[in-house]
């Protein structure tokens, strides 16, 4: 399993000092428990596993790669001064994202550029399937923006591989809250493992439809399916702009009513008497006996179409944000959160280029 993850910290603690082996103080005991939890095969161990040594020995008996992006520990065990805010000429600097400590950019000072070096050698070397980045400074040094509030959970590409990022161990041990969404994180890279290969699923997406478009894709989809996904998103939540409906994970229609074009909103449709028609034909899909699904549909989409057009969305069967409240109710239950648990696929917010909403929903 080694060969196929790699899992990335940021610096050695006290213990790892004193040993040179990452991984094996307060930290490292934790994240060999989450391990366990999520399923890699290793021993749990009690809470009243203290020893440094033993963990030496505890982490031989696996196949895991532990690494670091500074095999030494923080000067005056603060890791900011591994940066400055002069930026040098480093040329690790010009590679890699800067670092952001409070309202000030930092760069990589020019003395520990070799660490950072370094494990982009061992990357190159070892060409894991999935590399699990455990906090900020991994991201970082793996040439990806440094924010795991963002991005923890999701399928990032780096240079050197497929990368999986979550909490530090340390950042867990500090806020407990954080554990059961790193253990989850860390389950979805075991299952990333199997493959180097991101395995997002060929979609289908019907877009810019005419009238007879629309029509044709309920014949043919829509009509055909035993649950139904619906969507709508709003502009300054006084207008619905666009509507997404999905007969399949792979099958969608997109309907847009608004686009924006020279700061100017307007309508997608080429007259009134098109767009009504065009609602119409929504009418019809929230108004079939077609079981539908939506991630805030009760609350939101529902009630938004009701109250705005007169049109509301009969049989709902599920809304994803309701299940994940009876699953995990301490967690959070936005779709992006959800999608970094569920989705083996990069995560969509942080690829789109651009868009005409007024609203992020």
């Amino acid at each position: 399993m080694g060969s196929n993850i790699v899992f990335v910290g940021e610096s050695w603690g006290e213990d790892e000092a004193r040993f040179q082996t990452p991984f094996i103080g307060t930290p490292g005991q934790e994240l060999s428990r989450m391990m366990a939890q999520a399923g890699y095969g290793n021993k749990a161990l009690p809470y009243n596993f203290t020893s440094s040594t033993r963990m030496m020995n505890y982490w031989d008996n696996y196949n895991f790669t532990l690494l670091n992006v500074f095999n030494e520990r923080a000067p005056k065990n603060n890791a900011e001064l591994f940066y400055a805010k002069i930026q040098d000429k480093t040329p690790i600097n010009r590679k890699l994202p800067r670092r952001k400590f409070g309202t000030s950019n930092h760069y990589l000072r020019e003395e520990y550029a070799h660490h950072v070096d370094t494990l982009h050698k061992q990357l190159e070397r070892i060409k894991p399937n999935v590399i699990v980045a455990l906090g900020n400074t991994a991201l970082w040094a793996l040439g990806l923006p440094p924010s795991i509030s963002k991005l923890r959970g999701n399928v990032m590409v780096s240079k050197w591989g497929k990368v999986i990022p979550t909490h530090h161990p340390a950042a867990v041990v500090r806020a407990w809250s954080n554990r059961t969404i790193a253990v989850l994180d860390l389950h979805k890279a075991l299952r990333e493992s199997k493959s180097p290969d991101i395995s997002a699923p060929e979609r289908i997406i019907w877009t810019e439809p005419t009238l007879e478009d629309c029509y044709k894709w309920w014949e043919d989809y829509g009509s055909k399916t035993d649950l139904l996904a619906i969507d709508i998103e709003t502009l300054m939540k006084t207008q619905v702009a666009e509507i997404g409906i999905a007969s399949s994970p792979t099958m969608a229609l997109h309907i847009p009513f608004v686009y924006k074009e020279n700061n100017i909103y307007k309508s997608w449709w080429s007259d009134a008497k098109t767009e009504a028609a065009a609602w119409d034909f929504v009418e019809m899909v929230c108004h079939s006996a077609v079981p539908k699904i939506g991630q805030n549909v009760l609350q939101y989409d529902a009630y938004f179409m009701a109250k705005a057009l007169g049109i509301p969305i009969l049989n709902i069967a599920q809304d994803t944000m309701t299940l994940s409240h009876c699953w995990q109710p301490e967690l959070e239950k936005s779709l992006g959160f959800l999608g970094s648990l569920f989705l083996s696929e990069r995560e969509w917010k942080s690829i789109r280029t651009h868009t005409d909403k007024g609203d992020d929903a």
